[in-house]
């Protein structure tokens, strides 16, 4: 049961490929009108309405009284097959502006369900990251004290290899900078805690 839910759940990322492949299927198709449009064109072909798509009322009739066969639709002319080219290549131009709209809808949908999906993922990352700024700190405090103890034995500021002290990572932390604006947004998603960050402190 659970099986056939899952196969009847809507998926909008199907609708999505569905789209782009009808789009790409009319602008091919809108390529071919062109070429054949600017061909009859070049032959100096003028557009020409084509007046009598259907059979003639007579024969129709004929057909109903004796059963007899109709004749067959004659060829358009090529000023009737150019007619035909510009309004198929108008129907086109609708037609794509229209996918146009429904792949943007679709695209919206699709986008917001794959955001819902994976929601959790994208708090756990969030987490690792907010927990990488706090263990960070938390490093910087401790390679301040281990170099105040340095000075104190030695007079003056020791000469410690890639050692750090400036900047948004190595500096002390700011209030209203980058990071403690990340990790106060963290704390109101309820992904760390405040006792977190005043820990690391």
């Amino acid at each position: 049961m659970a099986t056939a839910r899952a196969e009847a759940k809507h998926n909008p990322a199907q609708d999505l490929e569905a789209i782009s492949h009808k789009r790409l299927a009319f602008t091919e198709r809108g390529k071919d009108i062109l070429a054949a449009r600017l061909e009859l064109e070049h032959q100096g072909i003028r557009p020409e309405e084509r007046s009598n798509w259907g059979p003639d009322p007579r024969d129709l009739a004929a057909s109903m009284l004796d059963g007899s066969a109709l004749p067959a639709a004659r060829s358009p002319t090529p000023g009737e097959e150019l007619f035909q080219l510009l309004v198929e290549q108008q129907a086109v131009t609708i037609a794509l502006d229209e996918l146009a709209e429904r792949e943007n809808q679709a695209r919206r949908i699709a986008a917001a369900e794959a955001l819902r999906e994976t929601a959790d993922e994208w708090r756990r990352l969030v987490r690792r990251r907010a927990m990488a700024v706090i263990e960070l700190r938390q490093a910087n405090q401790e390679a301040a004290t281990f170099r105040e103890r340095l000075r104190r034995i030695g007079g003056n500021n020791p000469n410690l290899i890639a050692d750090a002290t400036s900047g948004p990572l190595f500096g002390p932390p700011v209030v209203g900078d980058g990071a403690y604006t990340f990790l106060e947004s963290c704390v109101s998603a309820g992904i760390i805690s405040k006792k977190e960050i005043t820990n690391a402190a």
